[in-house]
């Protein structure tokens, strides 16, 4: 016989709905009610260490994901997520360190791929930056991200060739989802081909 109670709100997807949406308070109402139920959920805990940061509470952000990783430490998304919160925060020893991790756990993680070239860069180890942004776009050839970082690197090594090359699929492939850079781009690619 079916209740004649009603269904109760479905928590975890007007949580992912708010989130998408940057309605961040409502979305951490569901959130804690969640981990009300349940407070051993890797996912529940990363999730809101995304809001967290997305709202510049880093320090919440970072104990999240540790939360996160205590309750499932081969989650490589919060190996990642913390490695992009520590890289934030100027710890580019823990940032690596993190994506390593998330890279000793999948290797193929094309986003902690190009998390631990951008430490490289700013390390100021270019080489090592672009090995790892080669073997992002030979993991993911269509990887917006890894043909921009890669095109930066070449440009500001004075590889105008390589740098062109990536502008150009950068271009290709991320001009949805990277509106914000197509501009900027565009004016580089003018000036290295002019």
């Amino acid at each position: 016989m079916p209740s004649s109670q009603p269904a109760g709100p479905n928590h975890f997807a007007l949580a992912l709905y708010n989130q998408r949406i940057a309605n961040y308070d409502e979305a951490m109402t569901h959130y804690r009610a969640l981990l009300a139920q349940n407070d051993r959920s890797a996912e529940l805990h990363n999730n809101v260490g995304l809001i967290s940061q997305e709202q510049g509470r880093p320090d919440e952000a970072i104990a999240e994901y540790r939360k996160a990783i205590e309750i499932d430490p081969k989650y490589v998304r919060a190996h990642n997520n913390l490695g992009v919160a520590y890289m934030r925060s100027n710890r580019s020893v823990d940032a690596a360190a993190e994506f390593r991790m998330a890279l000793s756990l999948d290797a193929r993680n094309v986003e902690s791929i190009v998390n631990l070239a951008l430490v490289q860069k700013a390390a100021g180890r270019p080489a090592e930056a672009r090995d790892l942004l080669r073997r992002a776009i030979a993991i993911d050839p269509r990887s917006a991200g890894s043909h921009y970082n890669l095109a930066v690197v070449a440009d500001e090594n004075g590889d105008r060739a390589s740098a062109v090359e990536h502008y150009r699929a950068f271009l290709k492939y991320g001009s949805v989802t990277h509106g914000e850079l197509v501009a900027p781009v565009r004016a580089r690619l003018a000036a290295l081909t002019g």
